[in-house]
C-alpha cells in the first residue's frame, strides 16, 4: 500500500514538474525569438511587444524558478543518486539560467517596455544563450547521460 502511495505522489510531483517546464520553457524560448522577429518586420514595434508580454514574462519566470524546486523534490523521491553528473550539471545550468533570466533578460524586457530600445542589444545577446542552456537542460533531463538509474 505504501509503495502505491509513493508512486502516486511521485507521479503527481512529476506531473507538476512537467507542467511548470512547459509553462516556463514556452516563454523563455519564445520571447527572445518574438523580439528578433519583431525587429525584422518593416512595421515592427518592440516597445509594444515588450508591453504585451510583461505579464506572461512574470508567469513564465516564476514557473522557471518552480521547475527546479519541484525537480529537487522529484530527484529526492526518485531512484536517482544525487551523485549523478546529469543532475548536478542540470542544477548548475538551472541556477545560471535563472540568474540570466531574472538578472538580465527580464530587466531588459522591462526597459524596452518603458521605451528604452537600447536594451534590445541585451535581449539579442542573452536570448540565444538562454535558449541553448535550456535545450541542454532538457536534453540532460530526458536522456540522463551517464545516469545510474534510467
Amino acid at each position: 500500500m505504501f509503495a502505491l502511495l509513493r508512486d502516486t505522489g511521485y507521479n503527481i510531483v512529476l506531473f507538476l514538474h512537467v507542467l511548470t517546464v512547459i509553462i516556463a520553457m514556452a516563454g523563455a524560448v519564445a520571447h527572445p525569438l518574438m523580439f528578433t522577429l519583431e525587429q525584422k518586420r518593416a512595421d515592427g514595434d518592440v516597445v509594444s511587444l515588450a508591453q504585451r508580454i510583461e505579464v506572461p514574462s512574470r508567469i513564465y519566470s516564476i514557473s522557471y524558478a518552480l521547475v527546479g524546486i519541484i525537480g529537487f523534490g522529484l530527484v529526492s523521491m526518485g531512484d536517482w543518486p544525487w551523485g549523478d553528473a546529469w543532475i548536478w550539471i542540470s542544477i548548475l545550468l538551472w541556477v545560471a539560467t535563472n540568474g540570466l533570466l531574472h538578472g538580465a533578460m527580464l530587466p531588459a524586457e522591462r526597459a524596452v517596455a518603458k521605451g528604452d530600445t537600447s536594451a534590445m542589444a541585451k535581449i539579442d545577446k542573452i536570448g540565444p544563450i538562454l535558449t541553448v542552456m535550456i535545450l541542454v537542460i532538457i536534453f540532460l533531463m530526458t536522456v540522463k547521460p551517464g545516469g545510474s538509474a534510467l
